[in-house]
């Protein structure tokens, strides 16, 4: 059985604050978490996982590594 490629994602997400609320930044650019998934849904949920925030956007980088 052939192994499934894992490609590198960027995920942009909505930052809390120590309430738990979401929080706009200075600059208006979100930050960003890179993972290594399977899919863009697995990515998703990886990085909603790892940083406890909405995820917001799910871009898939092409060659570049997490």
């Amino acid at each position: 059985m052939p192994a499934i490629q894992t490609r590198s994602y960027r995920c942009s997400y909505h930052p809390k604050d120590r309430f738990d609320s979401p929080v706009a930044t200075d600059s208006g650019v979100l930050p960003f978490v890179n993972v290594k998934a399977h899919s863009a849904e697995d990515a998703q949920r990886q990085a909603h996982a790892k940083t406890g925030c909405a995820v917001v956007n799910v871009e898939r980088m092409e060659g570049g590594a997490a």
